[in-house]
């Protein structure tokens, strides 16, 4: 059977930015028919592998996409610590979850293991914004009681309790060009009025529970003419919806303010991408999981991220979903690594979660 530091070198190889997914979904197709599941896809390219056993139906999730940056990566093993020669990202997020899952379909039938009933969901365009999960068909799920998303940071143990709710705020200001020498008076600067709304936002750390981020600002356009048209995107992100909303309201009228005060104008294009959710102490997925850890020795964690999966939809579906810490650090730059001791204790877990 090949290693699990194997498999995972073999998936790095292969290049599946958001988007990209089709060559290795066919890859891990193969592998999960290989380990005697059935296979489904549905429109998104999210791809499905079902293996029946006894009991309760668990789900294992991982995405099969990478961001752009993981593009072209080559792995360099060292001192026992997968990383890249520098250039790109190495996609351990969300590949070392995708490999350490085979890793357990196949010990398990090399071994004859006893295992609950099997869901494997593989997912596309996670990157984007969770785009494959958002299409998921409820009726593939069917039966989940319960499921675990390897897609966090950090060393194998932790649970992350809690997600936020998040936010997409797309705005393009809409100004008047003139000549920047002859005529500036005569303009109206998309430039100025986004930035003017910029700089009256609450932004970054907003609290304990809230984030919020400009993460582009478009403004094409020659040096000297006032420019006539700014795009720009925005989030949110809280714990509590009613912070979120608060957060929202007040970037929007920023962004409205300042068009007003200019007298240009501003389309404004907001979306809720998708839902908070939280995991109570008690919960079966929660107790299977600090069991799996503590059976294996691990350090067993708990808290709250600010980051979204796969999990969030999941969740939203009725379907309770954890998300588990995976092992790598440094994700979606070309400092990502994973150490191989970290690697190896993932597939334990994975093992152990999937056999339970």
């Amino acid at each position: 059977m090949q290693t699990l530091v194997d498999t995972f070198l073999s998936l790095v190889a292969f290049d599946s930015p958001s988007f990209e997914e089709q060559k290795i979904s066919l890859l891990l197709e193969h592998a999960l028919l290989e380990a005697g599941l059935y296979t489904d896809y549905d429109e998104a390219g999210n791809l499905y592998g079902y293996l029946n056993g006894e009991g309760s139906t668990i789900l294992l999730n991982a995405h099969m996409d990478t961001v752009e940056l993981a593009r072209g990566a080559k792995a360099v093993v060292e001192d026992g610590i997968i990383r890249t020669d520098g250039t790109t990202a190495l996609g351990a997020d969300d590949k070392a979850a995708v490999a350490a899952i085979l890793f357990a379909l196949r010990t398990i039938k090399e071994n004859r293991l006893a295992h609950p009933n099997l869901v494997i969901l593989f997912t596309t365009a996670e990157e984007q914004g969770l785009l494959g999960a958002k299409q998921l068909e409820v009726d593939k799920l069917q039966g989940v009681q319960y499921g675990f998303t390897f897609d966090a940071s950090q060393k194998v143990g932790l649970a992350v309790t809690a997600a936020p709710s998040y936010d997409k705020i797309e705005a393009v200001f809409h100004g008047k060009g003139a000549h920047a020498g002859f005529k500036p008076e005569s303009g109206i600067s998309a430039i100025q009025m986004a930035s003017e709304a910029i700089s009256a936002m609450p932004l970054l750390r907003i609290d304990h529970e809230t984030t919020a981020n400009v993460g582009s600002f478009i403004a094409p356009g020659a040096k000297n003419i006032v420019c006539d048209k700014a795009r720009l995107v925005f989030e949110a992100r809280s714990l509590d919806n009613e912070k979120l909303k608060k957060q929202t309201e007040r970037m929007k009228q920023e962004l409205l303010d300042a068009a007003r005060r200019h007298g240009g104008s501003v389309e404004i294009h907001h979306e809720h991408l998708y839902e908070v959710y939280r995991h109570q102490q008690d919960s079966p997925v929660m107790k299977t999981f600090k069991h799996a850890c503590t059976k294996l020795g691990l350090p067993y964690r708990e808290e709250p991220t600010l980051g979204g999966s796969d999990a969030n939809i999941l969740n939203e579906m009725g379907i309770p979903t954890l998300v588990c810490s995976i092992g790598y650090e440094e994700a979606h730059t070309t400092n990502e690594y994973i150490p191989i001791e970290e690697l190896e204790r993932l597939g334990s877990l994975v093992l152990e979660l999937a056999t339970l």
